[in-house]
């Protein structure tokens, strides 16, 4: 069958009546249609028209332009059979057309515009590596991951009013960096000194920290903790997990600042003081030369923290303190990750979820992900989670190293916006 380039069509492909009932299609069936030489292959609901010529297939452009097919193509057409997929989250990747696009807050600027988007692709049928060009953006978009997840030639429909009354869906960028500033809140109250936290699966992540290191004897001695088979506190393993996120940082040398802050009952930041200047700053520039004051400043900090903490824990005050240090960063044009990490409840200070709105609501540039550590019934997930859904991001509950290294180090590098709905 040939393939017609039909403009328009949202996302439609037109038949023949008398085609369609070949294929035993009717209107609302899925045909799959495929270019036996090249491989290249799509998919599209159908529509019936009697102007379409029997030998011919009247295609949507934006079906064409993402199966990589054109018109002029022949193609077997079959009947897909198996129910399409209801979607709970979708990971879209985003790619700029040119070499000189503006790249600048990318993911920002996706999530501003998503409406759009909506009316691009909404409706539309989506499959695995999917990808089509996003003209307001001047993006080329790739269908990453969906959960559930999309395999060999299972099709699902974007409904964007579904998916942000479930997990929601996501943007980040494919091939390029985007810098971005982060401020990382840990809980240093009395339950993180708890040694439940299994070393597993590390010595690659401590190795390649003891190298950043050189020799310093501190840090050093504090990675010498993390035997594999052991069990380490909770506030070593958010010390280790902190110190991997700065050497990602550095690694990226982009010079991004990074803050810290503990709270328990009181909130601390933790300073540091310019080499060149002698400055002391709330946060530290994560370049080569600040690295091993980075890395014993951090290691040390945060244990000493936990040792002096008490029972009480104040996420509030921290959100407080964090927003204090957005503004000294005195980079309104760069974005700013927030993680929040605690194993248990807000047991004194402000509502944090209301802190959170008051504080943040004007900085569009910000993402908020939060991490609970340890037992889970120790854990205000709920609160948490609201949190995280609020600043866009999202919240994970994890119960050893291997799976706290690999989210902070994930962090580190990759800036996403999770879009849902908001009460």
């Amino acid at each position: 069958m040939e393939i017609v380039d039909g403009g328009e069509l949202k996302g439609y492909a037109s038949l023949h009546p008398k085609t369609a009932e070949s294929l035993k299609a009717d209107i609302g069936s899925i045909v799959l249609f495929e270019d036996p030489e090249s491989g290249f292959w799509g998919a599209a609901e159908i529509r019936k028209s009697p102007d379409v010529p029997q030998n011919k297939m009247v295609v949507d452009s934006l079906v064409l332009e993402a199966s990589l097919l054109m018109e002029g193509d022949r193609v077997d057409v079959t009947l897909y059979e198996r129910p399409m997929t209801a979607l709970d989250y979708v990971e879209f990747g985003l790619k700029p057309l040119t070499e000189d696009a503006n790249t600048e807050d990318l993911v920002t600027r996706a999530a501003e515009s998503v409406s759009s988007l909506e009316k691009l692709i909404g409706g539309r049928l989506v499959y695995p590596g999917m990808s089509f060009n996003w003209p307001d953006l001047g993006v080329k978009v790739e269908i990453l991951n969906t959960r559930p997840a999309l395999t060999g030639r299972s099709f699902a429909k974007l409904a964007f009013e579904a998916l942000r009354a479930k997990t929601g869906y996501q943007f980040k960028t494919v091939g390029i960096s985007t810098p971005f500033n982060a401020i990382l809140c840990i809980d240093t109250s009395g339950s993180m000194k708890t040694g439940d936290v299994p070393v597993k699966d590390v010595a690659h992540a401590r190795e390649g920290l003891k190298d950043l290191a050189g020799d310093n004897p501190d840090v050093q001695a504090f990675l010498d903790r993390f035997e594999e088979g052991t069990n380490v506190t909770r506030a070593e393993a958010a010390a280790m997990a902190v110190l991997l996120y700065l050497a990602e940082k550095v690694g990226r040398g982009y010079g991004e600042k990074v803050a810290v802050i503990t709270f328990e009952r009181d909130v601390s930041e933790m300073t540091f003081m310019d080499p060149d200047t002698g400055d002391v700053r709330p946060y530290v520039e994560c370049t080569g030369k600040n690295k091993a004051i980075g890395l014993q400043v951090i290691s040390t900090h945060v244990i000493d923290k936990v040792e002096e903490g008490g029972t009480l824990t104040n996420m509030g005050d921290a959100l407080m303190k964090a927003g204090e240090i957005l503004d000294a960063f005195g980079d309104p044009r760069k974005p700013t990750m927030l993680i929040m990490l605690t194993d248990g409840m807000t047991t004194t200070g402000p509502p944090p979820l209301k802190v959170l709105k008051e504080r943040f609501s004007g900085h569009r540039k910000l993402v908020m992900y939060c991490i609970g550590l340890g037992e889970r019934n120790e854990i205000d997930e709920e609160l948490m989670l609201a949190m995280a859904e609020y600043g866009n991001g999202t919240y994970r509950h994890v119960d050893n190293m291997r799976d706290l290294l690999e989210w902070y180090g994930r962090l580190a590098s990759e800036f996403a916006v999770v879009i849902r709905g908001r009460e």
